[in-house]
């Protein structure tokens, strides 16, 4: 008798034992090193905007998970090239001439701010980077000349990043990088 009721304490506590266990494996989130995470509660439908994880291993709960936003830099197309998120843009310069432009950017978020760009946009903030990209573009080519992407590319170029950067500045990222692909 008394060895039955042994036999069953072991069993439950196994059981109990096998329970927390995989309370504690679900419970563990991960963020992969090149991105960042905000932690999502699938009960509650809210989003803790205030604390930014780093890649890594992190304890937050059965019922919490991540949402992920890039940590490194990442490329904007608007090309004609397989993948690129928008097409080249066709716009005119201060002479009326119209020119068909082929651009790469590469941008990258702020981490302190994720929390904030999730609240503005949740993860469809390309869509808004490309109208606001496609905006500074029109703008800025529109005050150049008939011959500024042939006798001062660079420059011309810097102004166009410059531009971009302020403008993707107010949606949380930077622009790092501009590449004037056809012109």
């Amino acid at each position: 008798m008394a060895f039955n009721k042994t036999a069953c304490a072991i069993g439950c506590a196994i059981c109990w034992l096998i329970v927390v266990l995989i309370i504690l494996l679900v419970s563990i989130g991960t963020v992969e090193p090149i991105q960042y995470g905000i932690v999502y509660n699938s009960i509650t439908k809210k989003v803790d905007l205030d604390t930014i994880y780093p890649g890594g291993w992190y304890f937050i709960g059965p019922i919490n998970s991540f949402i992920t936003f890039p940590a490194t830099l990442v490329n904007l197309d608007f090309t004609e090239f397989e993948g690129a998120l928008a097409k080249p843009l066709t716009v005119k310069d201060s002479d009326g001439q119209e020119i068909k432009l082929s651009l790469s950017i590469q941008y990258k978020l702020q981490k302190e701010d994720v929390g904030k760009l999730y609240n503005e946009f949740q993860t469809g903030y390309e869509v808004t980077f490309v109208s606001y990209v496609d905006s500074v573009v029109r703008k800025i080519v529109g005050s150049f000349d008939s011959t500024a992407f042939w006798k001062q590319r660079k420059e011309s170029g810097e102004k166009l990043r410059v531009a971009i950067n302020e403008k993707l500045k107010e949606v949380y990222a930077e622009c790092k990088n501009l590449q004037i692909i056809n012109v």
